[in-house]
């Protein structure tokens, strides 16, 4: 049976529309960028001064951005309490650097209404290097992002050189992923790119947490040196039920123990600068049907829910994860007509006003069945967003992704959602790539940055500030 988070692409192909030729550029962005570089400089100036600090340069930089935690020697678990209390977490206007929320903003007043909602869309693809339809969903259709499958993989170099075109049409760098976990789910490992990597069953059981760090430093070590700069993990369901359709994927069967080594997981991804991924939101460790199926049930109270499923993802939300990704089953206790990621109330309502993650909320694949056998793609990536998911997973060709595209245009045109929605969602992104050093690495005037994320000092008008961390990508 196949196993939740095991995406596949739709067994046909749709016509393609509209591909253009390759090896066009995409269209300059520098405008906006240089305008956000003054105001940077001149922002920090006034902070500098009204802070006494003297003049901006020559001082000792200050990182505006923290990259990779020191995990300690005794990992410590990660202990939820179950009341709803927002938590701090990427995304808040307080938790981002003064010099990323200008350039965002800089950026996100320049853009397109299409360059926006293609930035909302992870795409996948058929293919093993760069073809017309891939083109033009990278370059005319603005894509945000892309998932590599074992389907696009067929040696370490082919994916290399095919990540990198990608990368080098786009306007905006894309999040490469991937589903990166072990055991029965580490694509690196079954297509032999990379030694395996255990288990998140047999990790849990070893009562040695470092082996999780290891494992996380590991992937992170084996994505980034393939471009890869988002891992779809780690999972941080807990195990309710022996026969949990997720087997050897859960780390445990309480919140803490999994919150112990699904951070240390985590940990080990960002020291490499790579972005982790919390899945599935609001936790599916007690279902024992296929997401890609049918659309399971989560039979449990809210009470239940609070102290297992939520505080597994509450407890790691302090880690400053990436973004949380939310699947396809219903929550009766919370919502029982729609599908968790669908779900104001579970997107909005739970995640993020209880739980207070305001960072990216990625979907499972928006054609798996747990969707697919209530609405179609255009359908769902409209009520997507109206639940407050901001990168929606599932366009697999030009057509789709032009299917999901007009479908949130004519939801605009008709007033069901407002460019500010929009807004909310691409500023989230383009924050998430900011953070991680994939959005303005070309504004630097040739000063090295490095890929785990340490931040140099750049000269910008002769005013020195602490640079953005860049990070490899896939």
């Amino acid at each position: 049976m196949p196993q939740v988070g095991m995406r596949r692409g739709p067994t046909e192909r749709r016509a393609r529309a509209g591909t253009p030729q390759l090896g066009a550029r995409p269209r300059a962005r520098i405008a906006p960028r240089q305008s956000a570089i003054s105001l940077i400089a001149l922002c920090l100036i006034v902070l500098a001064s009204c802070s006494g600090a003297g003049t901006v340069t020559g001082r000792t930089p200050t990182p505006i951005a923290q990259r990779t935690r020191t995990p300690k020697p005794t990992p410590t678990a990660h202990t939820a309490t179950p009341s709803p209390t927002a938590t701090p977490t990427p995304g808040a206007d307080a938790d981002v650097p003064v010099a990323i929320r200008i350039l965002v903003e800089s950026e996100l007043a320049g853009m397109t209404l299409d360059e926006k909602l293609g930035q909302m869309m992870l795409i996948e693809t058929y293919y093993q290097d760069y073809q017309p339809d891939v083109d033009n969903m990278v370059r005319n259709l603005h894509a945000g992002a892309m998932i590599i499958y074992g389907k696009n993989m067929s040696t370490p170099k082919q994916l290399q050189d095919y990540i990198a075109a990608v990368q080098a049409h786009a306007s905006i760098p894309l999040l490469i992923t991937m589903d990166e976990e072990g055991g029965n789910v580490d694509r690196l490992g079954y297509s032999r790119f990379a030694p395996p990597l255990l288990a998140a069953q047999s990790v849990g059981a070893s009562g040695n947490p470092q082996l999780a760090y290891q494992a996380g430093q590991q992937a992170g070590q084996e994505l980034s040196a393939l471009g890869i700069n988002t891992d779809l993990a780690p999972v941080v369901d807990v195990r309710l039920a022996p026969n949990a359709i997720e087997g050897p994927r859960l780390f445990a069967s309480d919140p803490q123990t999994v919150d112990t080594y699904a951070g240390r997981f985590l940990q080990g991804l960002q020291t490499y600068s790579i972005v982790a991924t919390l899945k599935h939101w609001p936790g599916i460790g007690s279902i024992t049907l296929d997401p890609h199926l049918t659309l399971p049930t989560l039979n449990r109270s809210r009470t239940d829910l609070e102290s297992t499923e939520f505080a597994a993802f509450r407890g790691l939300l302090t880690l400053n994860p990436g973004m949380v990704m939310v699947t396809h089953v219903l929550v009766p206790a919370i919502d029982g007509n729609l599908p968790a990621s669908l779900s104001p109330a579970m997107v909005q309502g739970v995640l993020r006003g209880e739980l207070g993650y305001q960072g990216v909320v990625m979907t499972d694949s928006l054609y798996m069945k747990g969707i697919s056998l209530r609405y179609n793609l255009g359908q769902a990536a409209v009520l997507a967003v109206e639940a407050g998911d901001d990168l929606l997973e599932g366009a697999f060709d030009t057509t789709s992704m032009t299917w999901m595209i007009t479908s949130l245009k004519s939801a605009m045109q008709s007033g069901q959602i407002s460019m500010a929605r929009i807004n909310e969602s691409v500023r989230r992104i383009l924050t998430l790539k900011a953070m991680h050093g994939l959005l303005f690495s070309g504004l630097t005037n040739g000063a090295a940055l490095t890929r785990r994320g340490d931040l140099l000092n750049a000269s910008f008008d002769g005013v020195m500030v602490a640079d953005l961390p860049r990070s490899t990508t896939q």
